[in-house]
This record gives structure tokens, sequence and C-alpha cells, in this order.
């Protein structure tokens, strides 16, 4: 396949600008979260604060099992988050009704994780900040923690689509891809920010080595690729399945000839190997601890009250293929505890943006392309109804719309990579109101996402169905900062990264420096 032509070296301001300004900005959005978030706020946060907890004092894995999950040993703060439960799920009760926490914070305590078997890979990354802090500023520290690192990766993939010769259409992809629920898991402990943020990167550096040729560039791209490859697959059980499909549907795009040339590199033949070693770590982990339960004879399993449970495999499979509006919404954002919906338009605008790639992909792509991108919507829409109909009959429904995130980022990422590269597109004259969409797109990102920040902040507040006054009554919770504090601090880092989405993804005229400048060559092949 030939070449786009690819841009010239990065120069530090480029680095500046493409990486550590995005890295910057979404750590802040993933801290503001982290702040706005009471303590026990998001969705299974307190069995991962206290696994976290619990690895980096070296408990890998519980002694015993109980019902609620695995019987852990950690600081009395961190299992103090499972008493700030009573307005979890209850949309109109205020984050206020929870107890404030008494005794002696540092004292270890015997608790329970229902994560407790879960891979301490992310648990090290994020925990250790609760051995500095043991009180209950442990654990927005860790909040923190996880929010720079899977900001980091997301940079990464900024910085990556920096040096593709046609990069407006793919840096706003990703932009899209950052749904309300998306940037707030990040500010939470949580794995699945991990996944999902760095699938996001190693999907990138793979479309960058098969869509941007560049052997000067392959070592650089190969590195995150790899280190995104192994902390993802060690971030959830199910996780090398998805880096397997995000490893390999984009080899979809090269010829046979490119394929072998490709893998026949000393640093590619590296990659691979270190990938499966991680791979196999995983897969070693999963079944010693039987963290998904489907090996009995390996180690503790605890079966969960689940609706859904003794249905067989094809019920599952088309439940969830059923449910995907459903899957759809939480995708974009069902924030805290699955009980905070927002407003209608916030939903219109993402869907509006996923919409508008799909039309690019009717009008520009054809050939591989096209090929590649029916591939990833067949993982989309099929690989989450194939893991549901394994675990259904044992362990009934528990897929939600966020373990979907990484194929959804993937797809939206790869039509927008397709469209960029597609000849069709490339040899025409861009569209005079694609400027003009990218601004708007941009502007009604910001908005939702902004919006979507307030309405939990006011859920979080004073409850969902009170008037925005309510959160400035004697009785509301107030986060660190203050609610409106945070609120309008929120919308002012929301609109300085969408303004950076728009200005870095800028193709204008050829320069002669800088990550658009054109080589006096194309790219070279791998050979």
């Amino acid at each position: 396949m030939t070449a786009v032509p690819a841009p010239s070296a990065s120069r530090p301001r480029s680095v500046l600008r493409w990486l550590l300004l995005p890295w910057l900005l979404l750590a802040l959005l993933g801290t503001l979260w982290a702040l706005a978030t009471p303590i026990g706020g998001s969705p299974d946060e307190p069995a991962h604060v206290v696994k976290a907890g619990s690895v980096v004092r070296g408990e890998l894995l519980p002694e015993r099992m109980i019902a609620s999950g695995g019987v852990l040993d950690v600081p009395a703060a961190l299992d103090w988050e499972y008493e700030q439960g009573c307005f979890a799920f209850y949309a109109d009760t205020p984050a206020s009704c929870a107890p404030e926490f008494t005794g002696d914070p540092d004292q270890i305590v015997e608790s329970h994780s229902s994560a407790s078997l879960y891979n301490p890979v992310y648990y090290w990354l994020v925990g250790w900040p609760s051995l500095v802090l043991p009180d209950t500023s442990g654990i927005y520290a860790m909040r923190v923690m996880s929010a720079v690192l899977t900001a980091f990766f997301v940079a990464a993939s900024i910085f990556l689509i920096g040096s593709w010769r046609s990069r407006r259409i793919p840096t706003l992809a990703v932009m899209a891809g950052l749904t309300p629920i998306a940037i707030y898991l990040m500010g939470t402990v949580n794995p699945n920010a991990l996944e999902y943020t760095g699938g996001l990167a190693l999907f990138t550096a793979m479309l960058s080595i098969t869509l941007q040729p560049d052997p000067k560039r392959l070592p650089a791209r190969l590195a995150l690729l790899t280190t995104a490859a192994v902390l993802v697959s060690n971030t959830r059980g199910i996780s090398p399945l998805w880096v397997a499909a995000l490893l390999v549907v984009p080899l979809l795009l090269l010829t046979g000839r490119e394929l072998l040339a490709l893998l026949r590199r000393p640093a590619v033949i590296v990659s691979i190997v270190v990938i499966v070693a991680g791979a196999a770590v995983s897969a070693w982990w999963t079944l010693r601890s039987n963290s998904l339960g489907t090996a009995p004879s390996a180690g503790p399993s605890v079966v969960p009250e689940n609706e859904g449970v003794g249905l067989s495999p094809i019920e599952g499979f088309f439940g969830l293929l059923g449910n995907f509006y459903q899957q759809l919404r939480q995708m974009v954002g069902i924030l805290g505890w699955l009980d905070t919906t927002l407003h209608p338009v916030v939903y219109y605008i993402s869907y509006a943006l996923f919409a508008l790639l799909v039309v690019g992909v009717v009008l520009w792509v054809r050939g591989r392309r096209l090929v590649f991108v029916i591939a990833l919507a067949l993982v989309f829409f099929f690989a989450p109804p194939t893991v549901q109909a394994f675990y259904v009959t044992q362990g009934g429904f528990i897929w939600q719309g966020r373990y979907t995130l990484v194929l959804l980022m993937a797809l939206l990422v790869g039509m927008a990579a397709a469209i960029a590269t597609s000849p069709r597109f490339v040899s025409r004259p861009a569209p005079r109101v694609l400027p003009v969409l990218a601004w708007v797109g941009a502007a009604a990102w910001a908005f939702a996402t902004a919006y979507a920040f307030a309405t939990t902040m006011r859920r979080f507040a004073s409850g969902y169905a009170t008037d925005w006054p309510a959160m400035l009554e004697p009785d509301a919770w107030v986060p660190p900062l203050g609610s409106f504090t945070l609120i309008a601090l929120y919308a002012l880092v929301t609109a300085a990264f969408g303004l950076t989405v728009v200005l870095l993804g800028r193709d204008g005229r050829p320069r002669t420096t800088g990550p658009g400048a054109p080589e006096s060559e194309p790219a070279a092949q791998y050979t």
C-alpha cells in the first residue's frame, strides 16, 4: 500500500504542544472529577480502593473468601469508604448523608473486596499514595494518580496523530471518544480507565505503523505500543482479548508483502515476544486467582447474584445485543453508580459526533480501509455479547457500557484514520465545511462535557431532582474547593482542551518545521 507522506521529526516545541499540553489538560479534567466525586461515589470504587491498599502493602491475594469478596487487611480509612454507600443508586439522595470518619485512620483492619482476585498491576501503579497518606486524603491522591496515568495514554495518542499528514479528523475522533463517563472514570480508582486509555494508545500506535510507515519512527512507536499492550493485558481478566483485537485488526490495512516485511524487522519481533509474555502473565494470573470464575478448580470462587443467572449462552448473547441502545447511553454517560442520567442534549451531541464519522466513511472510504472499518465495527457490536454469552449461565448479565469503551474509542479513531488517509479524501481538496465542523464539534463537546460534570455535581451536592441554587443550602454536600468553583474550573479546562484539539488538528499549509512539516519524499516502506 502507498504510504502517506509523514512529517519530519518532532521538535521539543512539538512535544510540548502535542504531548505535554494535552496531558496536562486531561490530567486536570480527571483531577477535577477526583475532587468532585464524594468518597464512595463511583462504581465499585470501594472495592478497588481496598484492593489497591492491600496490594501496595504486599497482600496480592486474600487468604479466604466471603460472600462479599476476598478478606483483605488495609488502613481503616480505606475500609471506611464502604460506609459511604447511603447515596449509591439513589439519585435524589445527596452525598451529605454519609457519616464522618472517626477513629485512627492508619489502623490496619480486616476489610473485603469484590476485586480481591484481580490482577495487581493497576493497583500497584495507583495505590502507593495510601502508603504516604493512609487517611481519606490518600483516596483522593490515588484518584489523582489514576487521572495522571490514564491522561498520559490519551495524550500519547494525540502525540502520535501529530506525526500524521492529515490529522484534523483523527484528533476530533479522540475528543469524541472522551465521553463524559470516560473522563469521569479517569478521575476514580478503577482499572477500567487504564484499559480503554491504554487500549487507545496501542491502537493509535498500530495505525501509525500501518498507515504512516516510517522506519525512523518505528522503535518509538513500538515502545509505546508494547508498554500499553502489556499494561492493558494485565488490567482486567478480559483485557488480553481486546489487546489481541486492537493489534490484529489494523493488519488488514497491509498487503501480504508489507505484512511480511514488517514482521521481519527485529524490533517488531522483540515487541511481539514482550507482548505475548505480558499476555501470558495475565492469563497465568487469571487462571491462578480464578478472577473470572471460569476455573473452579484453580482457586476460590464467589458466584454473583445478577439477573439472568441460569440462562443459556444464546439467550445471553441476544439479551445483551438487544440492549444495545442502553449500553450506548452508558458509554456516553450514566454517572454515579449508574444512577445519574444526563440531559438529552449531552447524548445527542455524542451521537452526532459518532454519526459524522460514519458519514465520512460512507463518502470516502473504500478498499482495504473499508474492510478494516467493517472488521472494527463487527468487533465493537458482537464481541461484548459473545463474552456475555459465555458468562451468563453462571454469572448472569454483568456487562456495562463502560466495559465497551475500549472498543468504542478504537472504532471512532479507526474510522477517522481511514477517512483521513483514504485516497478519495487525500486527492481532493478538503471540504470547506470541515474547519467549521471542527469548531462546532469542539464547542459542542466542551458544552456537553461541562454540562455532564455540573449535573453530576448537583446530584452529589443536593440530589438529582433539585434546582441549582439548592447546592448552596447548608445541608448540601460540599466537595474540596466548593461545587461552583469546581464547575467553573471544569468548564474552563474543557474549553481549553477543545480549543487545543482544534488548533493542533489544523492541517493548513505545509510548514518547514514542526509535526506537520512534509518531508522531501514520501515515508519509506518497511523493507
